[in-house]
């Protein structure tokens, strides 16, 4: 049987460019590196995070959204949808299979023993060997990344773990694969500045280069929208109960659009950034570091003097609202609100009935 790469994320480490273009260069991995990344799914999608709801019988808002299925609907179509990647890997002759869902990092650590144990065995019949594999960004940067994935789909924000990536790492190991690969998520760091040449340096060496891999019109992460559409997003949220149903609402996508063409037209964006009392409250509160440090992992965003052992009273113990953790320009978002406020409240007003009066009688 063939060994499996198991790339589990974690979320904003570049695991939708990485799914993207292996799946847009799947023959290419094949005929190169004899690795097969499974394309031909039922239903079709390049992300693997559908197999997650069959593998560990739980699911998540990202794969119920994705999917527009919940219950027994989204079992269903996760079973048929693994057993076509299934079918897929058995009749493809290969070495190396890849299956990434950024999903799989924080699943696995809620599960129970026989869930857990369901998912590794299902794994195994279709990987005679297994490499477990994520990318770890620190927590200033992912904290940043957060902020802005969740208020763009108008979800509420939460601190990170304290034991964010330690809990999850112990979690994977405790089941028991073979190898685990985990590496830092920054472009000092990354080969060629790049996570899909450093995934091929790393897992293909000296049979494929990351280089050679077309990247033309493949699907890439939604860019980050400055603090000022951050605070818009979050008066948003708040505003419209139907904006945080856990539904399908297409309005969601229209206004993030709509405020990511005011951010280029008014001008003067910076890049997201966290006030200093923030970024020291999450350092502060981070377990994470020392831990990692004893493992020889590092982030070089971090600087060590940083890094305080002691816990502060101080430390805030919930996200407040976007202003409290990220400097706002507020002239800026004053010129934001009055470019995109006519555009949005389109979207939400009533739509016009038509009335129609009869005809006059004709004598």
């Amino acid at each position: 049987m063939p060994r499996l790469l198991l790339h589990i994320g974690h979320p904003k480490t570049g695991t939708t460019a990485l799914q993207s273009v292996f799946s847009a260069n799947a023959k290419t991995l094949l005929s190169e590196a004899s690795a097969l990344y499974p394309t031909q799914t039922e239903p079709q999608e390049y992300k693997h995070s559908f197999a997650i709801p069959w593998l560990f019988r739980s699911d998540n808002d990202a794969i119920r959204r994705r999917s527009r299925l919940s219950g027994e609907e989204l079992q269903a179509m996760s079973k048929r949808y693994w057993q076509s990647l299934c079918t897929e890997i058995q009749q493809t002759r290969h070495d190396i299979s890849i299956i990434s869902a950024e999903g799989f990092w924080s699943i696995a650590r809620p599960a129970d023993h026989e869930q857990k144990t369901f998912a590794r065995n299902a794994l195994y019949e279709i990987a005679g060997e297994i490499t477990v594999v994520a990318y770890l960004k620190s927590p200033i940067s992912y904290f940043l990344s957060k902020i802005n994935q969740k208020l763009r789909n108008f979800k509420p924000v939460t601190l990170p773990r304290a034991d964010y990536i330690s809990g999850a790492i112990n979690t994977w190991e405790s089941m028991g694969f073979d190898h685990y690969s985990w590496r830092i998520f920054d472009r000092k760091l990354l080969s060629n500045q790049d996570i899909i040449d450093d995934f091929c340096t790393h897992h293909f060496p000296g049979s494929l280069s990351g280089a050679t891999l077309k990247r033309d019109g493949i699907e890439q992460a939604n860019s980050s929208v400055s603090n000022e559409a951050l605070v818009i997003l979050e008066d948003l949220t708040s505003t419209h109960t139907i904006l945080r149903k856990d539904i399908y609402e297409p309005r969601r996508h229209r206004i993030v659009e709509i405020i990511k063409q005011a951010d280029q037209a008014v001008g003067g964006m910076t890049r997201p950034s966290l006030k200093a009392s923030a970024t020291n409250a999450i350092l502060s509160r981070s377990r994470d570091l020392h831990w990692l440090e004893q493992r020889g992992l590092f982030f070089p965003d971090i600087d060590k003097k940083e890094v305080s052992q002691e816990e502060h009273d101080e430390i805030p113990s919930t996200f407040t609202c976007v202003s409290d953790f990220c400097p706002v320009d507020a002239n800026r978002l004053a010129a934001l609100r009055s470019h995109t406020r006519r555009d949005i409240e389109a979207l939400f007003r009533p739509a016009s009935k038509l009335f129609f009066w009869p005809s006059a009688r004709r004598n």
